[in-house]
């Protein structure tokens, strides 16, 4: 009985050290702009420059940053994200990092686009929208 005591707290004890939680990547909502861009035109590099900001500021920033692109006018680009206030900094950095992905995947090519999963959501636009 001793031994089996002894295995199944080593077993819990395992578990309780291995789990860890993740960010909760389900999908809530999500929407690309029917417009388009040229993905070698000015657009590409202001789109490029506000995920990768909102993808490694937002975890730094509060957990709601909104960035706009440094670029001329007809280039500009904005964006904002957020991540739940009850998750860790690697959860939220975790988490945006997912939204970068699914969005240059699934609105590929589209001048805005919007995704919402439980722990954190991203947004980006031709035009402001704070």
């Amino acid at each position: 009985m001793k031994v089996l005591t002894t295995l199944f707290i080593v077993i819990l004890g395992f578990n309780c050290f291995v789990r860890s939680e993740f960010p909760e990547s389900k999908l809530l909502d999500h929407i690309c702009n029917g417009d388009t861009y040229d993905k070698n035109g000015p657009f590409a590099k202001s789109l490029y420059y506000v995920l990768v900001s909102l993808t490694n500021e937002t975890p730094r920033q509060g957990y709601d940053y909104y960035v706009i692109s440094p670029y001329p006018n007809d280039a500009i680009a904005y964006g904002h994200a957020t991540c739940s206030s009850n998750v860790a900094y690697s959860d939220c950095d975790t988490c945006v990092k997912l939204s970068r992905s699914f969005l240059m995947t699934t609105c590929d090519g589209s001048i805005g686009g919007q995704v919402e999963f439980v722990d954190c959501s991203m947004r980006y636009e031709q035009y402001s929208f704070n």
